[in-house]
């Protein structure tokens, strides 16, 4: 969905208290009985057409339908359809759906209005989640979501690439230091100069690629940047933005800087796009979202298989490393007639088996700590190359200690948006550091004050 497109859906969601009608009318005519034809119970959800909501739809419901005799009908609806949809259809009470696949920075919005059951006492093994994982499922110490997948940002670097010997000379020659992978962001961006218009294995590199689309890929690579300088975005309880403190500038100065190494139209860059890039060489290094190392590794798009590692994102001045995360949770409608077979549903998706079942078919790097050990993954390799295909697990399980979420309160959302037009016009040129966060920091307190 383009901006624009989302700026709109994101007023429409802001219109809930004046949509009931419409949503009880929607009610009228989509599904949510509690049995179907056959007399089977059937149950109605939403997911993702990413790889893990394609999963469930192909593999896992058809699974429980054989072990239950429930049935679960899965539509595949992209991530903005899914937020208006929920806002949507509780504003009018409406049971059609049973389960949603939410984004986790939806659940302070989704909580606080009291749409979605909260799930603590159906999920009994608690202490096997990645805490963070559970944190951010979380609202009023209510558990509303039950984690499906995580993606931490992590900084992917070509190893073909880093051990070539003649890369390995060039780079000392240039820089008196050993070329080795980056611990520091200084460390980064001297790498990422010298890699940007080098050639190798026939292709012109780029320093480095990472999602950089106005709406919200550039604010979600800005917040690895942000993190990793001590950057806060707000004050302690969400009632002001402070963006114009030095470590945001100085955070936002580095990322402008890097934005000058990434590849021609990189303001347009997507996730695919930066995937992309890796499986054509072209790029160096980039910051992605862990789970998308899988695509590297696909015979029938990639040239660079086994190729990209990675590690955690390079610390910031203040030696801290500090991913932003991604993160896709299960959770249940309170207005679902079947609440009590939703929930089951939910917490069956993800037991330990099918937490590693849905790793192993791309769905998403796991949830569960025993899972980053299990050697249905970890013994995993490459046809053809050896190398392990689920090489970027103890990186994913370390970025998970220290990675952060979007700032975590109801109006995520709209201050996503107003950010993004600003880092935009920054990296664009059309406005300096200062200036754009100084403008942005006037939006965000504007929406605030509504």
């Amino acid at each position: 969905m383009k901006a624009s497109q989302k700026r709109s859906a994101k007023l429409r969601i802001g219109a809930l208290g004046v949509i009931t009608a419409a949503a009880v009318a929607l009610s009228g005519c989509a599904a949510g009985a509690p049995q179907n034809d056959s007399g089977k119970k059937t149950l109605n959800a939403i997911f993702l057409p990413a790889d893990w909501g394609k999963v469930v739809q192909e593999k896992l419901a058809p699974e429980y339908e054989k072990e239950t005799g429930v049935k679960v009908n899965v539509e595949l609806v992209g991530r903005d359809a899914i937020h208006e949809k929920m806002a949507t259809l509780f504003a009018g009470q409406d049971s059609s759906y049973d389960i949603f696949n939410v984004d986790y920075n939806w659940i302070p919005e989704f909580g606080k209005g009291g749409h979605l059951v909260p799930l603590d006492n159906a999920l009994q093994d608690k202490e096997d989640f990645l805490p963070l994982s559970l944190k951010v499922a979380t609202w009023d110490n209510k558990l509303l979501g039950i984690p499906q997948t995580v993606h931490p940002a992590t900084l992917w670097y070509n190893g073909a690439l880093y051990g070539d010997q003649t890369m390995k000379d060039q780079y000392q020659a240039e820089t008196g230091n050993a070329l080795g992978v980056p611990k520091t962001m200084d460390e980064w961006l001297t790498q990422v100069k010298f890699f940007n218009g080098k050639t190798f294995n026939g292709q012109k590199l780029s320093g480095w690629a990472a999602q950089a689309a106005k709406g919200f890929g550039n604010v979600h690579t800005w917040l690895s940047f942000a993190y990793s300088f001590g950057c806060k975005p707000f004050n302690a309880d969400f009632t002001k933005s402070i963006l114009t403190t030095p470590e945001c500038i100085g955070a936002t100065e580095r990322w402008s800087e890097m934005m000058m190494y990434m590849p021609a139209g990189a303001n347009d860059f997507t996730y695919d796009s930066v995937t992309t890039a890796a499986q054509q060489g072209s790029i160096a290094t980039a910051i992605q979202w862990s789970w998308g190392q899988f695509a590297t590794d696909n015979p029938s798009a990639s040239k660079t298989i086994g190729d990209w590692q990675m590690t955690t994102i390079p610390t910031g001045p203040t030696g801290l490393s500090s991913a932003h995360l991604a993160e896709w949770v299960i959770s249940v409608s309170k207005y679902s007639k079947n609440t009590e077979e939703a929930t089951k549903f939910a917490v069956w998706l993800e037991s330990k088996k099918n937490d590693v079942l849905q790793a192993s078919n791309g769905g998403g790097d796991p949830v569960r700590v025993s899972s980053y050990s299990d050697p249905t993954l970890t013994e995993q390799k490459l046809e053809g190359n050896g190398a392990a295909r689920f090489r970027r697990l103890p990186v994913t399980l370390e970025a998970m200690k220290t990675a952060q979420p979007r700032p975590f309160f109801p109006g995520e959302e709209t201050w996503e948006t107003a950010l993004s037009t600003e880092l935009s016009a920054i990296s664009l040129g059309q406005r300096g550091v200062q200036d754009g966060l100084s403008r942005a920091n006037e939006a965000i307190d504007k929406n605030l004050s509504q």
